[in-house]
């Protein structure tokens, strides 16, 4: 799904790509993958690049040689903020891997049958536990900000939409948005902060627990039970059986 995304991006909204990229410049041979460096659009180059040759030319059109365009080949006024777009999107794959990362070290310890007994583990999926809403933030910066100088790409331009509201009104409803977000989010949090205060009550059970660990809800509910000597248990042929029918 990435990979079609991407050549679809690619393909409607080649800017967007090539700030993505920090290709300031086109490449006719092969594209490099930038993996870090600080854009410069003064100088219209990355600096301190660290990249692999021609990798991006393989991700984005699947040929190590396939050309790519860079943003030399579009006016500067289209041009959209390369830094922010750089690096959001570094942000938002870097925890990408960085979940996928701490889900392979979950499954070795599930492997290991440490995966309640290594603190690690326990202390970095604490750490990582906001990862999610951080990585859609950042493709969302990645999203919005890489379209610009447009709302409608190539049709209508973002100064051209601006509302003709006042600063004071915008300020006003953003500032409701603001208290109501925080009043809802934080109750939120303070009542399930009240939950894991909250003692066990007189006939709560704790949690079951095995050889490795707890055990799930699933492993510790127990099936329908037979007793053979009741009839009411029995199945319908067994009575039949034992009435000679």
């Amino acid at each position: 799904a990435g990979d079609m995304h991407g050549l679809n991006t690619l393909e409607h909204q080649p800017q967007k790509v090539m700030a993505m990229e920090g290709h300031y410049e086109s490449h006719p041979d092969g594209a490099p993958l930038i993996l870090f460096g600080i854009p410069n659009s003064d100088e219209k180059r990355v600096d301190y690049a660290i990249e692999i040759p021609k990798a991006s030319s393989l991700i984005l059109k699947h040929e190590l040689d396939a050309p790519l365009a860079g943003l030399d080949t579009i006016p500067d006024d289209e041009e959209p903020p390369v830094g922010i777009v750089f690096w959001s999107f570094r942000i938002m794959v870097g925890i990408g891997f960085a979940m996928l990362g701490l889900g392979a070290w979950s499954l070795f310890a599930r492997f290991r049958k440490k995966l309640y007994e290594w603190p690690m583990l326990h202390r970095a999926a604490l750490v990582m536990a906001p990862s999610g809403f951080m990585a859609v933030i950042a493709g969302w910066v990645t999203t919005e900000v890489g379209r610009q100088p447009y709302v409608i790409y190539n049709l209508l331009r973002t100064a051209d939409a601006v509302s003709p509201l006042d600063a004071p009104a915008v300020a006003a409803s953003l500032l409701a948005f603001i208290v109501v977000y925080f009043a809802v989010f934080g109750a939120g949090v303070w009542y399930i902060l009240h939950l894991m205060h909250k003692p066990p009550q007189a006939g709560e059970y704790g949690v079951k627990r095995g050889d490795t660990g707890p055990i799930r809800t699933a492993g510790i509910t127990p099936g329908p039970s037979q007793n053979p000597g009741d009839p009411d248990t029995l199945p319908r042929d067994h009575e039949e059986a034992s009435d000679g029918r």
